[in-house]
Order: structure tokens, then sequence, then C-alpha cells
């Protein structure tokens, strides 16, 4: 039976053995590129043939293939896994035994490569050499019972025994002493898990104890838990359990029975279910640690705001003493000034005991001080200090506690203002839905989309001008590229279609903007065009070409005067986000949130945090976005000129 409990948040045996059966079907993609997001989290970007995939596997919780990711920002350790894997085939795709460790096989250069992927508490992804050396790992560990970094032996964790290759005489052995219940035996030796037994096992035999059923009744429930699973292995039903409108869980088989409350939905593929279950977990992971933060902050701020007012309220009632005594000092000054004269005369000629000639007031020889009484209140002054000096003393004091009582209201109010938005975040916050970056096969180049859908790849580097050149480049699609030394390549891939002059313009600002002119600080530049049959990788006989470079033959078509100016967008692509490139007037047309960016002073760094911050917060479902995903669009120093 399946109850409500905590979200699951790691794949079972039998969950990874059902999704690496599935996983089969990628036998034969080759590596594209690698990724290290986070320490745990491993994707491999696959190409199969004309299609994309990305392999997703975290330490210590999951894998699975997806088509979309959050990000493409990548740790160090990403370089170690990258140069063994880049270009790498996948060969194979099993598991251990029935553990919870799958294992990925690649064949490079000749070269057989592990893929050891363990889902299990402190688990690491390490891949091995064919002498079982440790080429690359996640992050190095070191238990009691093993060691692994690079250079070492890979040793795998302990397993349990495996059910489905268990002999009677392995039951027996086992169960023999075992003090436990039954469902503790399944769990703890054969590491079945638990909503596997609750499924096949009535809740009176689970709690049996092993030593009290007997052997043969031992045996026969071990048959059909083994059984059970080899009929999920063959024909599984995945499905997703839903509570209050949110995943919570998912099996690799349908329940017989749920608690009340929960839903379940089936699927057909385990893949596309565990990539949706931890994609709306993820989503939820990073909304609460973002919630985390914001009620830190607002319960920082809100201390911070009642020490604000508690020091409010009391310069609040300094000042208005000092506001009081300032008032009847000036209302009664010339009884004041005659009555402290007095005093000092009286003090003068018999000393401090002469006080009470000069009417209402009591004196204090050891502050030198007098405490005039009058009818509206008492005024406590210095015997021997000017009168006029000492009411102006009085009015400074006012002054200066005036001053300090407005910057301290000010610093109220604007704790206040912080508080009010930091509780709006969080309540937009709690209603987000965090979107992943749509990822698709030309996402590692620069792109756009014209205004007729025609598609156009650029290149980042001299690398990827070539790849696209050589890779994409058909003989009627059009070759682009500005009329200055060292620019990026365009292919607008036309599928045989007449290219409008607008499309040809908008792919023309893209090839202008990343060209050495902008960091030149051009305004604008010639671009040329020509058709792909047109451009040859070979140079002629006797001459050299550095990568990167080509021969253009024939007519080259020019555009002039092409303007610098970019506009840098995020778009919403169905439950996905991309970020958009292109003149401005089209991004602007497609994007929820775009900036307009021209040559100027700001470096990359500081333009990047700027229009990261500015679209985050204006889509705050693309806080997946980063600095580094803008810094790679960024031809050089910039300045940001509209915004929409």
């Amino acid at each position: 039976m399946v109850s409500s409990a905590k979200p699951k948040e790691v794949l079972t045996s039998i969950d990874l053995a059902v999704v690496l059966r599935e996983l089969g079907k990628l036998s034969g993609c080759s590596v594209r590129n690698v990724y290290v997001p986070l320490r745990d989290l491993l994707v491999l970007e696959l190409r199969c043939g004309d299609d994309v995939l990305y392999l997703v596997a975290e330490a210590g919780r999951r894998i699975h293939v997806s088509r979309h990711i959050f990000t493409t920002e990548s740790l160090g350790v990403a370089r170690q896994f990258r140069k063994f894997l880049d270009g790498a085939r996948l060969v194979g795709v099993g598991q251990l035994g029935l553990e919870r460790v799958a294992v990925l096989e690649f064949e490079s250069g000749g070269r057989r490569l592990k893929l050891y992927v363990e889902l299990l508490p402190r688990g690491i992804i390490a891949l091995v050499d064919g002498d079982g050396r440790v080429l690359a790992v996640n992050r190095g560990l070191k238990v009691r019972d093993r060691e692994v970094r690079p250079g070492t032996r890979y040793v795998p964790p302990p397993a349990p025994t495996d059910i489905l290759r268990a002999s009677p005489e392995d039951v027996v052995a086992a169960a023999r002493g075992f003090s436990g219940n039954l469902a503790q035996f399944l769990v703890r030796v054969f590491g079945i898990p638990p909503e596997v037994v609750n499924e096949v096992l009535d809740p009176r035999v689970r709690t049996a104890k092993v030593a009290e059923l007997g052997t043969d009744v031992v045996l026969k429930y071990v048959d059909e838990v083994r059984e059970f699973i080899r009929k999920v292995l063959e024909s599984p039903r995945p499905c997703l359990i839903i509570s209050s409108g949110r995943p919570v869980g998912f099996l690799p088989f349908t329940p017989s029975r749920v608690a009340e409350g929960l839903e379940v939905v089936e699927y057909k593929s385990m893949n596309q279910l565990v990539e949706e279950y931890f994609r709306e977990l993820s989503s939820h992971e990073q909304k609460q640690a973002e919630l985390a933060r914001i009620k830190e902050e607002e319960a920082r701020v809100s201390k911070t705001l009642e020490e604000a007012e508690s020091e409010l309220r009391r310069l609040e009632e300094y000042v208005a003493a000092v506001s009081r005594e300032l008032e009847l000092f000036e209302r009664n000054y010339h009884v004041v000034e005659e009555i402290w004269g007095c005093c000092r005369r009286a003090i003068k000629d018999c000393g401090w005991g002469c006080l009470e000639r000069c009417g209402p007031v009591e004196g204090n020889p050891s502050e030198g001080s007098v405490l005039i009484r009058l009818p509206d209140g008492e005024l406590k002054l210095l015997v021997y200090k000017d009168l006029v000096e000492q009411y102006s003393e009085l009015r400074g004091r006012y002054v200066h506690l005036t001053e300090k009582y407005g910057r301290a209201r000010a610093v109220v109010e604007e704790l206040k203002r912080r508080l009010d938005e930091l509780a709006r975040r969080r309540v937009l916050l709690e209603a987000l839905r965090v979107r992943p970056r749509r990822v698709s096969w030309f996402s590692r180049f620069l792109w756009v989309e014209t205004s007729s859908g025609f598609l156009a790849i650029g290149g980042r580097d001299a690398s990827q001008n070539e790849v696209i050149v050589r890779r994409y480049l058909g003989p009627r699609d059009i070759f682009m590229h500005a009329d200055i030394h060292g620019a990026a390549v365009f292919v607008i891939l036309t599928q045989g279609r007449e290219v409008g002059e607008r499309d040809l313009y908008e792919v023309a600002t893209l090839a202008a903007s990343y060209s050495k002119a902008w960091k030149a600080g051009l305004a604008s530049v010639d671009v040329f065009w020509v058709y792909g049959d047109q451009v040859k990788l070979a140079a002629p006989p006797g001459q050299y070409l550095p990568r990167g470079s080509f021969m253009v033959y024939g007519q080259r078509n020019y555009i002039r005067g092409v303007k610098l100016r970019l506009g840098i967008g995020v778009a919403y692509y169905g439950d996905t986000y991309d970020i958009v490139i292109g003149p401005p007037e089209l991004v602007a047309s497609r994007a929820v949130a775009w900036v307009e960016v021209v040559p100027g002073n700001l470096g990359i760094d500081e333009i990047s945090k700027e229009i990261r911050g500015y679209l985050v917060e204006r889509c705050p479902d693309v806080r997946g976005l980063t600095v580094n995903n803008i810094a790679k669009l960024i031809p050089g120093r910039a300045s940001i000129v509209r915004k929409g």
C-alpha cells in the first residue's frame, strides 16, 4: 500500500532497473559535451542520430534521460570527465546486481570506459578505465571499507544479496539467527524497497518475526517478492503519486491500493516520469532554498526593524523632553534670567545656603547647578556658565536630536519597505514554478530564428565556425560574415526556401555584432553573404588556411552599414525558457523581457550582472539563468540603451 509521506527523493533499486532497461535504447549515442552544474550532478549531452538528449546522473539520487536541463554551467571537475568522455560512444547500460549502482559503458578510441553512478547515501560518480583505475570522480571518497579518487582501483560499495540470484540455501543462511521481522529481513538482507514489500505482503505477514515463521514460510514469501520483481522488470507500469496536486512519489508498478487523498497517474515511460518528477522536485527545492533565504532575511530585517523602532521611540521621548525644556526656557526667559542672576549673586555673597532668597530654587553644589521651579515646569541650569551659552547649547541639542530622529525615522521606513518587499517576494515565490532552460541541438552555437522562421546558427569561436561550415552548411544555405577579419560565421539553414531581405538583415545584425568591429568600438560594418556552394574549407594548392578560415569564391552580396546593436531577452517555450538574441526589434517581439546593448564602457561581467538582474526581476521563474549564461552572449564592452 502507498501512503502519504515526505516526497520521494531517490530511485530505488527496482526503479533504477526499469530506468536502465529503457536507457539501453541510447546505445550508440555519442557524448557531445559534459556538464557538472553541481558537485554531485553530472550531465552528458548525447547526440543520438539527429536528436540531442541529456543523460542526467545525480550521485545518491537519480539517473535518467532528459530533453531539458536547467543550466549548462559547470564546475572545474567537468574537465576531468570531458577529457575522457568527449566524443565517446555509449555501448552498454547495466546495473551492479540489483544494487543502486548504474554502470554505463563507453568506447573511445578503441578504449573501454565504465561510468559508475552510485545512488546510495554518500554515493559518487566515478569514471573507470579497462583496468579498473579511476580516471575521474565527482568528489573523493574515503570511508572504512574503500577509497575512491583518481588513480586508485575502483571498489564498488558493499552490496546486499541479489534476490533474483539468491538460492534457497542463501536465503536459509541469511534467515538463520535474524532477529527482526520479515519486512526488515527483505529490506536489510536483499535491499528490497519497502514499497515493494508493502505491495506484495500482507501487514500481518510483514510484521511476523522471521524466527517464528520457519524456513519454508520465509522461502515462500521470498519467492513471492522475487516473482513480483521479475514481473515488474518484464512489464513495468510506471506511475506518479500525487497529493494535493503535487507529486510526492513514483513507482515502477501500479499499486493495488493507496492511502486516502492520494492520486495515481500512470506513465508509459519510467524515464519520462522520473524526468518530470525530479524537474518538479528540483524546482520545488530551488524555490524552498530561495524561500529559506528570504525568510532568513525577513527575520534579520524584522529584528533590525524592532531595534530601530525601539531606538526611534527612545529618541522621540528624548526630543520631546528637550523640546519641552527649550519651550519652557523660551517662554520664561526673562524670569529665568532674573532668578539665575539672583542665584549667582547669593552664592557669591553667602554661599549655597542663601538661595532661598531667590524664590523656589533648589541648589546642587556638587554639580554647580540650580533647579528653578516655574509654574509650568522645572529648569536645570549651571550657575557658572553663561546663560545665553546654555540656551544656545539647548537649542543646538534640540536641532541635533531632531535631525537624528529624522534619520532614524527614515531608517525605520526603509526597513518597513524592505520587509514589505521581502514579504511580497515570498508570496510570489510560494506560488512560483521555476522553469528549466530549453536546450536544443543548436544551443551550443549563437542562433536566431528570423521573422520568417529561418534558423541561423553562428560560431562562438574559430572551432565552431569550422564545425558549422563542415557539418551544417548546405549548397543552397546562406553563408554570412562581417567584412572584417575576426568575426563569427553565420549560416542560414534555408531548407530550399528563398530568404527575404528582412531575414538577411536580421542575421547580418548578429554577424556584424559578433565581430571585432564591436571591440573596436565601431558603430557599423559591412556584411557579405554567399551561397554554401561558394564556400570551401580547403586552401588552393600551395596555400594554407588557418583553423576557422574559408575560401569564398564568386560574387559576394553586400549589406552595407549594418549597425552594431544587439537584443538579448528571455522567451518562453511551453514550460521552458530560453535566451534569445537578434536585432532588438525582433527580440522585443518574442521576449517577455529584453534589453538592447551597443558597444560601450561597461565590462562584460558588470553588464552581464545588470542584464541578468533585470531579466530575473522581470521573470522570476527563470532564476536558473546565470551571469555566465549572459556573459557568453556579450561581444565586448557594452552599454544598455533600452529595456523592455
